[in-house]
């Protein structure tokens, strides 16, 4: 979400936020909209108006405090002996992405990382090559970027999630299936 994305969510959060009180004003008989009170101050019309001004208000509320939760950190962070250590997914994933497609068998293969439980976690979308054992393929390709991952970073990897989910041919539709993208 852009800048400008944020400041005009902010202004209708806000904006909804008094359209929502003025509601519930109106409708509790405290603030008299401009051509009387006569017909809102039927008892079921009030009502209405007043939950219907909560509502809006609380969905300003909801919308005038979404993502504003932090995100997760996009890197490991390891003590040193002069100050912390950062490793950055982005590096994770280079060392992954060289490793499984040194596997014997492998097209093309691309790494995702994320947090775990008790350290990372590694999800390797592979393109392969036909007429192999791709389960063993994929147990090669999870011992060999395991052991590479931990011994070059000592990061601990909880699992390695291999998914093989094509097999390469002659021309296929590179681009459409994301595999150029980073």
């Amino acid at each position: 979400m852009s800048a400008l994305d944020r400041v005009l969510l902010i202004i209708f959060c806000l904006a909804g936020l008094a359209a929502g009180a003025c509601a519930f004003l109106v409708g509790a008989g405290a603030l008299a909209p401009a051509g009387g009170v006569g017909e809102w101050a039927a008892y079921p019309d009030n009502a209405y108006l007043m939950a219907g001004g909560v509502v809006f208000a609380l969905l300003a509320v909801r919308f005038l405090f979404y993502k504003v939760r932090r995100r997760e950190p996009d890197f490991v962070l390891l003590p040193g002996d002069f100050g912390h250590i950062r490793i950055s997914f982005d590096t994770i994933r280079e060392l992954a992405n060289r490793t499984g497609r040194s596997v014997r068998g492998v097209h093309e293969l691309d790494t995702r990382v994320r947090h775990g439980q008790s350290g990372i976690v590694l999800a390797v979308r592979v393109r392969a090559l036909p007429d192999l054992d791709l389960a063993q393929m994929g147990r090669e390709i999870q011992e060999a970027v395991k052991a590479y991952v931990e011994r070059t970073t000592a990061v601990v990897v909880e699992q390695v999630l291999v998914s093989v989910t094509e097999i390469s041919g002659g021309a296929s539709a590179r681009g459409s299936r994301g595999w150029s993208q980073a």
